[in-house]
């Protein structure tokens, strides 16, 4: 049982990896930009390629889950994020830095859905599925809290170099950890993979994710059409080709699962309203009640608090009737949160006492951290229990691909939230 938990906090720390190496990098920007004397257009690729590459790959990520050794899949997995963090910490010019940012992300591409593959695998009941998504959610708030600080913490001290550093570091610790704590789960060899599927949703996550995120980049309407389609032309030859493959890249049952195309939909909208908070909060906080970069940026830690207090009180809905109505109780939480913080803004707008909207903003966003904490861990739940275990890897890519979409929407708007 102890190496059960210890097991589980492993596959946690594959979430923690991604949020804090997505949430911290924006702190460091300026000061590489300063350094390696990057121009605008560099500047985006570095702060882009991660997301779009992660987006693009997580569903081949959970199929090299699904068809092979899971442990086998981490450990290569993080050799190739390390090496990628290894190169990011020397790179001496941006486009090198650009590289480090693809070949971590094609390593980070397996480490959320395989992690989540192994523990519905590790999972005997329905209540101990629950208990490590929370566990999984918990994981989620503390990269939040982490990311933002340690980024700007490492980079003010030591350089952005050090940022760097830091996931050479835990690479290695997730790589000592998931050698030491992961038992070896086959994959089957009846799951094959349908490399010309994959391809195509790949590009069609590319393309869309790239789209929203060149929104605010100032680029001719041109390339945002062309963009669009080539997301929408991908993503159509893809469903024809996933309705005929013999090993399709989302399973039949999938499709027509109604538990498992809701938690899919939860999942995307779940992490644009945490992104759109974290960057709109942002906002408030310097440009309407005048305080300092420094003290906003603090604010996720503890929307990041809350998330996590919500994603372990969820944990306890280990049903599908009972993680419907955490769901619904979440968004409940959430539409008040937004209530409360826009009746301090009112407020504010009425008479000049900060005290007042800083209450309310502090109460609306403890609210709607809850709310996405306890949304996220039915969320989860849903995915992995909607489809067998034995194509895990899928559903867990889903879950993380479906994130990442609703991620990519507000990096268009210039926040990531991880």
């Amino acid at each position: 049982m102890r190496f059960q938990r210890l097991a589980v906090l492993t596959c946690a720390m594959g979430t923690l990896t991604v949020n804090i190496n997505n949430t911290a990098l924006n702190l460091a920007l300026p000061s590489i930009r300063n350094e390696l004397e990057l121009d605008l257009s560099t500047m985006q690729w570095v702060s882009a390629t991660y997301v779009l590459v992660l987006a693009a790959l997580t569903m081949l990520g959970g199929a090299l889950g699904d068809r092979f050794n899971k442990r086998t899949v981490l450990l290569v997995g993080l050799v190739i994020y390390t090496l990628g963090s290894v190169l990011g910490a020397m790179a001496p010019t941006g486009d090198v830095l650009v590289l480090s940012r693809v070949l971590a992300a094609i390593g980070a591409a397996v480490l959320v859905p395989v992690g989540l593959a192994v523990l519905r695998v590790l999972a005997q009941t329905p209540q101990q599925l629950a208990s490590y998504m929370a566990t999984w959610g918990l994981s989620v708030g503390l990269g939040m809290a982490l990311g933002p600080v340690a980024g700007g913490m490492l980079t003010s001290l030591l350089g952005w170099r050090s940022f760097f550093i830091a996931m050479v570091l835990l690479g290695v610790v997730f790589f000592i950890a998931v050698s030491s704590f992961l038992p070896s789960l086959p994959g089957s060899k009846d799951r094959g993979i349908d490399l010309p599927s994959h391809f195509l949703l790949a590009v069609a996550m590319f393309a869309v994710t790239a789209l929203f995120i060149e929104m605010e980049s100032g680029v001719l309407g041109l390339v945002l059409v062309g963009l669009g389609a080539l997301a929408a032309l991908a993503a159509a030859f893809w469903l024809w080709m996933n309705r005929r493959a013999r090993h399709p890249v989302v399973p039949p049952q999938a499709m027509t699962d109604r538990s498992f195309s809701t938690s899919m939909l939860i999942a995307f909208a779940n992490y644009l309203c945490l992104g759109i908070t974290l960057f709109v909060s942002a906002l408030l906080l310097q440009d309407l009640m005048g305080i300092g970069p420094g003290a906003a940026g603090a604010v996720s830690i503890p929307l990041a608090a809350a998330t996590a207090v919500g994603a372990r009180w969820a944990g306890s809905a280990t049903t599908t009737p009972a993680a419907k109505r955490v769901v619904r109780l979440a968004g409940t939480a959430i539409i008040l949160g937004v209530v409360v913080v826009a009746l301090g803004v009112v407020f504010l707008e009425l008479r000049d006492a900060t005290w007042v909207p800083l209450t309310a903003f502090i109460l609306g966003t403890l609210l709607m951290g809850l709310g996405f904490g306890a949304a996220n861990t039915p969320v989860n739940f849903l995915a992995m229990t909607s489809l067998p275990k034995g194509i895990s890897g899928a559903a867990g890519s889903s879950a993380s691909a479906s994130r990442q979409l609703g991620q990519s929407v507000v990096s268009s708007g210039g926040c990531n939230t991880g």
